[in-house]
């Protein structure tokens, strides 16, 4: 090996060793504290290995460059691609940790901002999901005071009715309690024997006493239909249409009655005439002077 060769081996080893060197100094310094911080791990020893035989590669490559190309065996030749090498890993080894550094915060910040967004994101999920209970809460609470008022409502209505009830019942049994009064055991009296000499003397003396005529003319008998609490409409549908209907009021009720008869024998037959008709309670009623009286008693008055 001639004395060139020599020089540049050496000067190559002294690059190597420098640029070693400065890469421990500066790791040690920096380097260490910013790869932890970067990567947030404990395995430096493999980003140290992996530095080390890249210097080592760079430099073997030098070598094999002198050692093939006589024109770099030269001093200064050797020692400016020695120095350029070792120029270069002193500025390439800080450089790439830096980058490396930077990159991976921006990686993190990257994260950090996809993070957030994703919180802000179930945020409003949340918000809205919060929304929706809070609307589905106040739907059901007024669900449950219409239920309450409806329950409030069907309370009250059973009571009225219950009032209602209890009122028809009365009437119905004032009804039935009028019926059995005024009832008449049977329709017509019919006498069986002719008596032309009563009559005669009947009508002699209605003829021959005023107040006789009077007293036939200011009792009518009316037939009665319906009997309620509440004042009826004329044109109820309980009339069936019926026209010319008289309305009246007894013991705290309104009573409705038809007709306009001067004997019982036309009362008679208009009551059987209407009970055809449905009208099944239908009853003679009596009035003298516009004011109710006995059935039996307007006959009585009436013979």
């Amino acid at each position: 090996m001639d004395k060139k060769l020599k020089i540049s081996l050496s000067i190559i080893l002294g690059g190597y060793i420098s640029s070693l060197g400065f890469y421990f100094t500066w790791y040690w310094a920096r380097g260490y504290y910013l790869f932890n911080e970067m990567r947030h791990s404990g395995t430096y020893l493999l980003e140290i290995a992996a530095v080390v035989f890249a210097i080592t590669v760079i430099y073997f490559f030098s070598l094999l460059l002198i050692l093939y190309t006589r024109s770099l065996q030269k001093f200064w030749t050797s020692f400016s691609l020695v120095s350029i090498v070792t120029l270069l890993t002193f500025f390439l080894i800080p450089s790439s940790y830096y980058a490396s550094y930077h990159f991976e915060r921006a990686k993190e910040k990257l994260r950090i901002e996809r993070a957030k967004e994703k919180i802000r994101t179930e945020n409003e999920s949340m918000k809205e999901i919060e929304a929706k209970v809070n609307e589905a809460i106040k739907k059901n609470d007024d669900f449950e005071k219409s239920i309450t008022e409806l329950q409030a409502k069907l309370e009250y209505e059973s009571k009225e009715n219950d009032k209602l009830r209890k009122q028809l019942n009365e009437t119905i049994r004032k009804t039935k309690s009028l019926e059995e009064e005024h009832k008449i055991k049977g329709d017509l009296v019919v006498q069986t024997k002719s008596n032309e000499d009563f009559s005669k003397i009947k009508t002699n003396s209605e003829v021959g006493n005023p107040d006789s005529v009077t007293k036939h003319q200011e009792i009518i008998f009316k037939l009665q239909i319906i009997s309620s609490s509440t004042r009826l409409a004329t044109n109820s549908p309980q009339f069936n249409g019926l026209k010319n209907v008289w309305e009246y009021r007894d013991g705290g009720l309104y009573k409705y009655t038809v007709g306009n008869e001067k004997d019982l024998k036309s009362a008679s037959a208009l009551q059987s005439e209407f009970r055809s008709k449905g009208f099944r309670g239908a009853f003679v009623v009596a009035f003298k002077n516009g004011k109710r009286m006995p059935v039996r008693e307007a006959q009585r008055f009436l013979n």
